[in-house]
């Protein structure tokens, strides 16, 4: 092992291909890309990351003879945006963290932006080390972003994505060095699940909303290109998707 350095074979196993590059280049920044091997999930195409020019190998976490390579080979394993839990035996046996999209531990689980548009929370991202339970342990770093009553679910996460590669080049090489204080999460919070925004999607056309808390839901489900809400049309029984298109005057 590298005197200086106290992880010196980190695997940094990510769903996001922006994310893997933006950190890649931060690391050759600091000149600790040495340290690091990326790998993909079984829910991503791994040849996408391949023609980025990221080397990458591919890890199903639910595999035996996967978790004793990974601990054989490896001491930090860092979820960056992986939609894999990590297995008890993995989380017991090495340092593992989470860069996560969310201000813990208000915004634990998939799609915070969506829930902190929904619910007026809190909304930002956090560097934490991984515990038993979902998005959960000790923080070592974690940041606000703040939002605006335009924001849609898109415009909010890209604000996000900058947020957490500034808390990783903030604190990536504190964190191979091992040389960081945690602070424990001062509330439970609420975890929400993809199911939770699965039930959001379609929209009952008899529901009674204020404008305000419908507009506010369709801007929670609107991320670009994705068909997110929508309700049945009666005749034809087809889904109608909706999104909104909001401008900012000036």
């Amino acid at each position: 092992m590298n005197k200086n350095v106290k992880y010196d074979s980190v695997l940094v196993i990510s769903d996001n291909l922006y994310l893997s590059r933006e950190l890649d280049k931060i690391c050759t920044q600091k000149g600790i890309e040495k340290y690091f091997s990326f790998g993909v999930s079984p829910f991503s195409n791994i040849n996408s990351f391949i023609e980025s020019d990221l080397i990458v190998d591919q890890y199903d976490l639910r595999k035996e003879q996967i978790i004793e390579k990974i601990l054989d080979e490896f001491n930090l394993i860092i979820s960056l945006h992986c939609k894999q839990i990590f297995p008890k035996k993995l989380v017991e046996n090495v340092r593992c963290i989470n860069i996560h999209p969310g201000y813990n531990p208000y915004n634990r689980g998939w799609y915070p932006q969506v829930f902190s548009i929904l619910n007026d929370w809190l909304i930002g991202a956090t560097i934490h080390e991984i515990d038993f339970e979902l998005d959960n342990g000790p923080i070592i770093d974690r940041a606000i972003v703040n939002k605006s009553s335009w924001d849609t679910s898109g415009s909010l996460y890209d604000r996000i994505l900058n947020k957490e590669l500034e808390l990783i080049e903030k604190n990536i090489v504190d964190i191979i060095n091992c040389n960081y204080n945690t602070i424990n999460p001062e509330i439970k919070g609420k975890v929400f699940y993809k199911r939770d925004f699965n039930k959001l999607l379609e929209l009952d056309l008899k529901e009674q909303l204020t404008m305000g808390d419908a507009i506010k839901r369709l801007r929670a489900l609107t991320h670009y290109n994705y068909e997110n809400a929508f309700y049945i049309d009666e005749k034809t029984q087809k889904k109608v998707f909706i999104k909104l298109d909001l401008r900012v005057e000036g």
